[in-house]
C-alpha cells in the first residue's frame, strides 16, 4: 500500500488523495472545514486562481469529476474586442453537510447553504438555499431535504430486497450481512453484533453508538429480514 501511495503521489502530486488535496487547498489559503471527502481527486478541478475567494465547510462530499470555480475567463472575448482587461471573479462558498454529485459544476459566485444535495451533472450558480435538493442545467430546486428524506425512507426495504435478489440471482446463495452495509438499519440496532465493516460504516458517517442503538428497526433481526426476503424470492 505504501508503494502504491508513493506512485500516486509522483503521478498526481497534491491530487493523489483526498487528504493531500485538502491539505494543499488549506496551504494556499482556501478556508476548508473538517471531514471534506474528495472521492476522485485526480479528476476534480477546484479553482486555485483566487484561493481567498473560496470557502468549503464541514462534512462536504465531493464526488468526481467535480469543478468548483471562483472566476470566469469568458471576459477574454471582450478583452480582445475592446483591447483592455475585464475581470470576473467572485467569492464561492460551499456550506456544511453538502453533497456535490458526479460531474456537477459550481460556478463562480455560487453560495451553497447548509444541508444541500446537488444532483449529478448539475450546473450551479447564484444562491442555493439550505435544506434543499438541486438538480439540472441550470440547477433548480426540486425538493426540500424533508421531502427527500420521506422519499428515501419509503424505498429502503424495497432496495434492500433488490440487493438480496440480484446477489442471489448471480451467486446462488443468500448474501452475507456485510452486503447490506447501507441497509443494516432496517434489521439491527445491536452494536455488539455488528461486523467490523458495519461498525466502520457508522464511524465514516459520524454516527454515535448511542444514536444507533436508539434506532427503531423494521425487522427484529438480520435473520428475520432474510426470512422476509426468502419468502418474496420464492414467490417471484
Amino acid at each position: 500500500m505504501k508503494l502504491k501511495f508513493i506512485i500516486k503521489k509522483i503521478l498526481y502530486s497534491y491530487k493523489s488523495s483526498s487528504k493531500t488535496y485538502v491539505d494543499y487547498l488549506r496551504s494556499i489559503g482556501v478556508l476548508c472545514g473538517d471531514n471534506i471527502n474528495i472521492f476522485c481527486p485526480k479528476d476534480t478541478h477546484i479553482d486555485t486562481n483566487n484561493p481567498y475567494l473560496l470557502e468549503i465547510g464541514n462534512s462536504v462530499n465531493i464526488t468526481g469529476p467535480v469543478t468548483i470555480l471562483t472566476h470566469d475567463y469568458s471576459t477574454s472575448v471582450l478583452n480582445r474586442i475592446d483591447h483592455k482587461i475585464y475581470g470576473k471573479s467572485k467569492k464561492t462558498v460551499i456550506g456544511n453537510n453538502v453533497f456535490l454529485g458526479w460531474g456537477c459544476t459550481v460556478l463562480a459566485g455560487t453560495i451553497i447553504e447548509d444541508n444541500v444535495i446537488i444532483g449529478a451533472g448539475a450546473v450551479v450558480s447564484g444562491k442555493v438555499e439550505k435544506n434543499s435538493v438541486y438538480a439540472g442545467n441550470p440547477a433548480r430546486k426540486i425538493m426540500s431535504i424533508s421531502e427527500y428524506r420521506k422519499k428515501i425512507i419509503c424505498k429502503q426495504k424495497e432496495e434492500a430486497f433488490n440487493i438480496y435478489k440480484n446477489y442471489r440471482d448471480k451467486f446462488g446463495v443468500v448474501p452475507d450481512i456485510n452486503i447490506f452495509h447501507e441497509y443494516f438499519y432496517l434489521f439491527t440496532n445491536d452494536y455488539d453484533k455488528l461486523t467490523d465493516r458495519l461498525k466502520n460504516k457508522l464511524s465514516e458517517e459520524n454516527i454515535m453508538r448511542e444514536t444507533f442503538e436508539n434506532n427503531v428497526t423494521e425487522f427484529k433481526s438480520y435473520e428475520d429480514f432474510i426470512d422476509y426476503c426468502n419468502v418474496r424470492y420464492s414467490d417471484k
